[in-house]
């Protein structure tokens, strides 16, 4: 058996696991178990994993909503991840090459068209 390993989250972190309780909350009426996925599929009955199409659809209606630049929301598609100042130290050298190679394209091709 694994020990748990305790992670130190940031305050907006905090608020966005808090959201989502209360989003399964309001969804089940009742609190989640050790089997249950918090970050669930809203139009499910159960509280089922989002599949990887309808997250990556809900990720970029909120980036957009949010006003996130179309460079970093074409490497989120390209890369799966978000990288920000905080959270890029946890990259590896090619994950982030990977990262910046896909915002670079974006912003290339804006440059021949613009």
């Amino acid at each position: 058996m694994h020990k748990p390993r305790r992670i130190r989250l940031s305050p907006e972190a905090r608020q966005a696991i808090e959201r989502q309780l209360g989003a399964f909350r309001e969804k089940f009426g009742r609190d989640p178990t050790d089997d249950d996925h918090i970050l669930f599929d809203p139009d499910a009955d159960d509280p089922v994993p989002l599949s990887d199409e309808k997250y990556e659809r809900m990720m970029i209606k909120a980036m957009t909503e949010v006003g996130i630049s179309q460079a970093m929301i074409f490497a989120f598609k390209r890369t799966g991840r978000i990288v920000t100042e905080r959270n890029k130290h946890l990259l590896t050298a090619e994950e982030l090459r990977e990262w910046n190679d896909a915002v670079d394209e974006v912003i290339a091709a804006n440059r021949q068209t613009g």
